[in-house]
């Protein structure tokens, strides 16, 4: 994938968005080839599928399609949602996406920011803060296939909504830069914020308006909460030695008090394909329908 990025791996800024999950109607999807299981790490735009599978008979009810945006491909100091309506207007561009014939390349990006609800969904979103490794001490159960990762506990079944680990020991199995630039790296140990559709409400590309910081006071709220419930389980911070680590403080600073409410939209219900509005429920698909078709 082509396309400009502002950061090199592993040298991304001490705090940030690491990722950025968005659903694609497959309806809209004009190439299904590009995207493969799971995707692609090594991509900072990573084209990947899911199959979802009926919990009883296993087998396959639909499958959904991603692009993930990594931290390398994110400005901190432009609009994020903004950044997010380019790539989408890169892949039509590229013809991993439609290209209809009635809407003229100019105005998909506005046409995409009016229907994103009925056309994407915000799936995941990923905020981290890295640290020096003698800052940080993990806690709770040692994993010996993972030694240097802890995981809050999981709720309902969904995936751990904070976990910490090390970020020397990722990079170096994935093999993409070299290991003396790896242990030169100054901020080794990495905090993650993992939210989902399953552990967060508040999964709602409006939300993502603004830069990075603007994007983090808005869910300071949430993840002060987050970090109330769940740090104890995994990590502790010698918050004395971090002051280089402004957002993290913040959040531990909000998490010893009373926490203020959310002001956040919260997350839309997704258009799910092939499945027919009933009585009193909105049609979701139609727009997908008329762009694919147009």
């Amino acid at each position: 994938m082509n396309y400009p990025f502002y950061f090199n791996e592993g040298f991304t800024p001490q705090s940030g968005i690491d990722t950025i999950a968005i659903w694609i109607h497959p309806w809209i999807i004009n190439n299904h080839s590009v995207f493969y299981e799971n995707g692609n790490n090594n991509d900072f735009i990573n084209l990947r599928f899911k199959r979802e599978n009926d919990p009883i008979t296993g087998n396959t009810i639909r499958t959904n399609f991603f692009v993930d945006i990594q931290a390398e491909e994110i400005n901190p100091y432009d609009d994020v949602l903004d950044q997010i309506l380019n790539i989408l207007c890169f892949l039509v561009e590229n013809r991993i996406l439609h290209n209809p014939k009635k809407i003229d390349l100019c105005n998909i990006k506005g046409f995409f920011y009016t229907n994103f609800d009925r056309l994407f969904a915000l799936d995941a979103l990923d905020f981290y803060h890295d640290l020096r490794n003698e800052d940080v001490r993990l806690l709770g159960k040692l994993n010996k296939n993972y030694p240097n990762t802890r995981y809050s506990s999981r709720v309902r079944g969904n995936p751990s909504i904070l976990k910490v680990y090390s970020r020397q020991e990722r990079l170096k199995q994935k093999r993409n830069i070299s290991y003396e630039k790896i242990e030169n790296i100054e901020y080794t140990t990495r905090i993650e914020f993992s939210l989902r559709r399953g552990t967060c409400e508040y999964l709602n590309a409006m939300n993502l308006t603004g830069s990075y910081e603007n994007i983090f006071f808005k869910y300071l709220p949430f993840l002060a909460r987050k970090w109330r419930e769940y740090r104890y389980e995994i990590v502790e911070v010698l918050e004395r030695n971090i002051l280089y680590a402004h957002n993290l403080r913040q959040i531990i600073a909000v998490s010893r008090q009373r926490i203020p409410q959310y002001e956040l939209h919260n997350t839309p219900k997704k258009p799910i394909p092939f499945k027919s509005a009933k009585k009193n429920e909105l049609d979701y698909n139609f727009m997908a329908v008329y762009y694919s078709r147009v």
